[in-house]
């Protein structure tokens, strides 16, 4: 199946999925993920995408239909594009063709079966490149609005893109200022809501020292090979030096070298949030336009080629340098069909990169199985539900709108709840990006939560009960939950629970509601420590290394 595992199964297909469940284009808040949360945290994944408001019409079709033709569409449809441009820019044919070529076997192209949204906005940037070459800037609004329905992190970098090829093809901004910001306006909808969500969630992002973003990479997986960048070979990197010696070219040539070299630029592009290379991938029709002008001018500097190759140093890229310097040897000698010859290059690099990849149709099956399912259709839930069968993928899953869970995975999610589950209470962090907020066997999680029903291959679970089973898949249940709306006098004001620590907090949250205020309640936690125990565990990791831990201490509730 043309997807991945984690972020395509458990975000794209299943989130797609349960906005069409909905029968909502723009509700106020989901109830079935995250204990009810906001709407629009969940809105990156395409809540005002073209392909999941048609799935809507078709609600007996399996979403993964939609998502997978229309990301294969946008894919196919980059190329054209990128054709279309090239050839209205005057280029031969053959060149405009190799260029297309290296466009859709760039390795970015990875992410359109895994995170589909850093590929899906490239379309509606190669066609505002062409409506701004052809004069028609006034449907430039168009393609910003859909911009931002698809990826509005990546707008703002899109739109900075296009400004500076107005301003290097036409030396002037103003005529495209005015449909840009039409069409930011048409898709105020979706962003102006998402953008006040994130601003007060007050969400970490990753610590970035302002030093290191003036110290050069030479890595460059913003440009080749890596599938977190253009992607593109080292033909490309030889093209954006060899671009320095044609006026027309010089000056974009030298700053998208220094976009690649220098991490300052893509923490601009990211809004100075992080300094990822991914962002680059916008600067991908630029280094092609650029590879196409310099084929066409068939001229070579080869003291810029000695330079460009000095920055090659991986053994990656030195391969990638050899071939390259064979095809470019040939092509200078008139040897134009090697133009084609090397258009291999990046499909194999491409084929290669991908090969393998695509997501296993049995655990496909497994998480849209009929048989949990029936389970959930078939009895009364009451309240919340957890699926503690492959919490990584099932983590958005629903089955039906009566099931309701406490978990989650959007890269916007609530940081309160997220603190409350992983640094409260304690829950397993089970996958590497603790952005997923996993069902867990934590009992704390699963009473506060409310969580009676449980999903699971295994019926021994501590405090639940199997009451129904469909092929592998048992459903438990335990009455004995925090009902999801309740009214207490136990309460501890949130100074006096912050001057705890773990676990002495674990009762004490358990048995009192933390409010902003003082109370007179005097909680006092019933957690006791046992120190000095003569015993200890052995530890063996896949490696198959043995660490010997020692036990000192074992903690009870009196």
């Amino acid at each position: 199946m043309y997807g991945s595992k984690l972020d395509w199964l458990s975000q794209h297909i299943s989130l797609a999925d349960y906005f069409r469940q909905t029968q909502q284009l723009l509700p106020d808040s989901f109830a079935n993920l995250q204990g009810q949360t906001n709407a629009f945290s969940f809105s990156y994944y395409g809540l005002l995408r073209p392909d999941v408001l048609v799935s809507y019409l078709f609600p007996n079709i399996p979403i993964h239909f939609f998502i997978i033709g229309y990301a294969t569409l946008l894919w196919s449809s980059t190329g054209g594009l990128c054709y279309c441009w090239l050839r209205n820019k005057g280029y031969k044919d053959s060149i405009r063709f190799f260029s297309s070529i290296c466009c859709i076997c760039a390795n970015c192209f990875f992410q359109s079966h895994q995170q589909i949204m850093f590929v899906e906005i490239l379309p509606f940037l190669f066609l505002s490149l062409i409506l701004i070459d052809s004069n028609k800037r006034q449907w430039i609004s168009l393609c910003i609005c859909m911009a931002l329905f698809h990826n509005y992190f990546y707008t703002p970098g899109m739109i900075l893109i296009l400004l500076l090829y107005d301003y290097d093809q036409n030396h002037t901004i103003k005529d495209i200022l005015i449909p840009i910001l039409i069409g930011v306006g048409m898709a105020t909808i979706l962003w102006l809501p998402t953008g006040y969500l994130i601003l007060n969630n007050h969400k970490s992002v990753v610590q970035t020292n302002l030093f290191n973003l003036l110290i050069p990479n030479f890595t460059l997986k913003g440009l080749v090979y890596d599938s977190y960048g253009c992607g593109l070979t080292v033909i490309s990197w030889i093209a954006l030096f060899q671009g320095i010696q044609f006026e027309k070219t010089r000056k974009l040539s030298i700053l998208l070298i220094l976009m690649f070299v220098f991490p300052m630029f893509s923490y601009i592009l990211n809004g100075t949030l992080y300094a990822r290379t991914k962002i680059l991938v916008l600067c991908l029709p630029l280094v092609l336009m650029i590879l196409s002008y310099w084929l066409q001018e068939r001229k070579l500097n080869k003291g810029l080629l000695v330079l460009a190759s000095l920055f090659l140093c991986t053994k990656t890229m030195l391969l990638g340098l050899l071939i390259s310097l064979v095809f470019i040897g040939y092509y200078f000698m008139d040897k134009k069909e090697c133009l084609m010859m090397y258009a291999l290059v990046p499909m194999i690099v491409f084929a290669g990169f991908n090969y393998n990849q695509c997501l296993d149709l049995k655990l496909y099956n497994s998480m849209y199985s009929k048989d949990k399912q029936k389970l959930i259709q078939g009895n009364d839930l009451n309240q919340r539900t957890a699926d503690l069968d492959q919490v990584g993928y099932s983590v958005n899953r629903i089955y039906d709108p009566k099931e309701m869970k406490a978990s989650s995975y959007t890269s916007t999610s609530n940081s309160l709840y997220n603190t409350f589950i992983y640094d409260i209470i304690k829950s397993p962090i089970s996958q590497s990006n603790r952005t997923i907020i996993t069902d867990s066997e934590n009992y704390l999680y699963l009473s506060m939560m409310g969580i009676q029903n449980v999903l699971s291959k295994d019926s021994n679970l501590y405090g639940y009960k199997e009451v129904d089973s469909k092929g592998k898949y048992k459903l438990l249940k335990n009455k004995n939950v925090f009902p999801m709306v309740y009214v207490t006098s136990d309460t501890m004001s949130e100074s006096e629970f912050d001057k705890l620590f773990y676990p002495y907090n674990l009762d004490t949250i358990y048995n009192c509601t933390i409010v902003n205020g003082e109370t007179s309640n005097d909680y006092a936690s019933k957690m006791k420590l046992i120190k000095n125990l003569d015993q200890s565990i052995v530890i063996q990791n896949k490696r198959k290394i043995k660490k010997k831990y020692p036990l000192i201490l074992i903690l009870k509730i009196s």
